[in-house]
């Protein structure tokens, strides 16, 4: 997958660059770099910011050992105190607040109680503050700060801190708030530096001040405070290499750096040290697909997706929509993506089929990186399902132009592959149609490059029309017009596109006899995405067409690919 770059708009993944003419909506300025991954401003009220009532929450097993000693005449509130800082770090916030209410219920007298409880209202990475949340947040950090005489130094310290995230005034800018508790807990973290939970807190804070977007273009030179967090991180996994929630946020804070593979060892300290949160088990997928290691991404994912089933059986109603219809998404789109790069068809079109049925058209709606999980289907069957099988895919409707462009993709591609090349030039003047004329301005607020997305598509099956027609350098042409949207894409998780283009760009080449140009193509599409088996096919092809060694390439494809080496061929690459 790809280091920050320079891009456009910015989204739950990126953004992109400067587009064609032939595009008139992609041709539209991208006057600055921006190097977010996504915007977290649009919150979705997903049941944390509401009071909880009903059956006590359990207590879990498979969450793990994290704790934080607190100031508590109950050993069950200290229990469902570490259950609720374990919950908030594996992102199940609604959950976590059930387990530091619970705390409260045990002993009414824990100052910490509430201040877990405040602390998991407030923003995350991921998430805004919900409006609904800041009356219970500042209800909780006053009760706190009214037993705070009974506790510690230390505890007291982190109260204090932590009202100041929380001003008196409900209408008050979060930016300044925010500030103010990051700048509390630096100094927190210089009063305790050999504590490790504290320098997580203080690295999140610093991460909540610029979300998703903690490296400069380059992907070497850290952007803002993006130093800070990666010292903090890195120190408090010098204290507890074991730590997860250092390791969650350490590799949030590197994946899209240019040097991913600095936190394959914190990955796999992580993989599996708590079985039950799903979101942590999922994790290290985001090392393992950056850095190519596809086959240990699709079992985490499938571990992860196990995980999150039990939980939301058991949990029902109290699972947040959040959580049930994005991060459980999340990871079967994962699975998916990295089946995809391996050639997994099962694991390909089951994760397809699934998301299909998890996915929610109301979260879909407000949440843009919930939208491009909705479109992930429509890519798996365009690479692996025979044509007729994607024919048979039933419109998305039109409530969703992103998600629709995506299934005219899909049948284009298809089309093209029976040889109906009039049919498949119709699917992609459709999706020209929904990039010229469809609202999607509430994806790109949040800074998901819709439209530039759609013309990669357009472009693509442009030139698998051009491919069936054997015109090769017209398909060339559409494909290197692709590949510019797509060198524009800055990182995203999954990525928006699924593969590189220039593979297909290094098949078309090969088709025309241009072998080593091929070998170029194939080695850059290797670079944006390690270990693809369907680009160390196509290499290999074309090192044999040029007469070049083929060793090394042939046994990183035995080992990178899956599936069945029958789905390979130059027109599906």
């Amino acid at each position: 997958m790809q280091s920050n770059r320079k891009i456009s708009l910015r989204a739950l993944a990126g953004s992109l660059m400067l587009a064609t003419s032939m595009l008139a909506v992609t041709a539209s300025a991208h006057e600055q770099t921006k190097t977010e991954l996504y915007k977290p401003g649009v919150s979705y009220a997903a049941g944390s910011g509401k009071p909880t009532e009903g059956e006590r929450p359990p207590l879990y097993q498979g969450l793990g050992d994290l704790t934080m000693p607190i100031t508590t005449k109950s050993k069950e509130a200290q229990a469902y105190f570490d259950q609720g800082l374990r919950l908030t770090w594996g992102f199940n916030h609604a959950e976590a607040r059930r387990s530091f209410q619970e705390a409260q219920r045990l002993d009414p007298e824990c100052a910490m109680c509430y201040w877990g409880e405040a602390f998991v209202l407030g923003p995350n990475i991921n998430d805004a503050m919900h409006e609904e949340a800041k009356a219970p947040a500042r209800d909780a950090i006053q009760r706190a700060e009214a037993l705070k005489a009974g506790v510690g130094g230390k505890e007291q310290a982190l109260i204090e801190a932590l009202a100041k995230r929380y001003g008196a005034n409900p209408a008050a800018s979060r930016p300044p708030l925010d500030r103010a508790w990051a700048e509390a807990m630096g100094n927190l973290a210089k009063a305790y530096p050999d504590d490790a939970n504290i320098l997580v807190f203080y690295a999140d804070a610093l991460m909540n001040l610029q979300p998703w977007d903690y490296w400069e273009a380059d992907g070497l030179t850290p952007k803002g405070q993006g130093g800070e967090i990666v010292a903090a991180l890195e120190r408090a996994l010098e204290i507890d290499p074991k730590h997860p929630a250092a390791a969650h946020l350490y590799i949030h804070a590197v994946e899209a750096s240019a040097d991913p593979s600095r936190a394959e060892a914190v990955a796999d300290r992580l993989r599996g040290s708590m079985p039950a949160a799903g979101h942590l088990v999922h994790m290290p997928a985001h090392i393992y697909a950056r850095v190519g290691r596809h086959a240990d991404s699709i079992a985490v994912n499938r571990d992860a997706i196990a995980a999150d089933e039990a939980f939301l059986a058991q949990s029902g109603e109290a699972a947040s929509a959040l959580y049930r219809f994005g991060y459980y998404p999340h990871n079967v789109h994962y699975l998916l993506v990295s089946a995809q790069m391996a050639g997994v068809r099962d694991d390909v079109i089951g994760s397809a089929e699934k998301l299909a049925t998890i996915t929610s058209d109301d979260v879909s709606q407000k949440l843009a990186w919930v939208q491009a999980i909705k479109a992930a289907p429509f890519s798996a069957h365009a690479q692996f399902s025979d044509p007729d099988t994607i024919l048979a895919l039933p419109s998305p409707g039109d409530r969703f132009p992103f998600v629709k462009g995506y299934w005219h993709y899909a049948r284009s591609v298809a089309l093209a592959f029976k040889g109906d090349l009039e049919a498949a030039s119709s699917e992609a003047e459709a999706i020209e149609q929904l990039i010229d004329k469809a609202d999607m301005s509430s994806l790109e607020e949040q800074y998901l490059p819709a439209k530039d997305v759609l013309g990669i598509a357009k472009f693509v099956v442009e030139a698998r029309i051009a491919q069936a027609r054997r015109d090769y350098v017209e398909a060339e042409r559409h494909l290197n017009e692709a590949i510019r949207l797509q060198d524009g894409i800055s990182y995203m998780e999954p990525s928006y596109w699924y593969y590189p283009v220039r593979q297909t760009l290094g098949a078309v080449l090969l088709q025309q006899g241009r072998a080593e140009e091929a070998i170029a193509a194939f080695e850059k599409a290797l670079q944006e995405s390690p270990r693809n088996g369907w680009a160390l096919w196509g290499l290999l092809k074309a090192q044999t067409a040029g007469n070049r060694d083929t060793t090394d390439t042939k046994a990183a494809f035995a080992q990178a690919w899956l599936g069945d080496e029958r789905l390979l061929s130059l027109g599906r690459l």
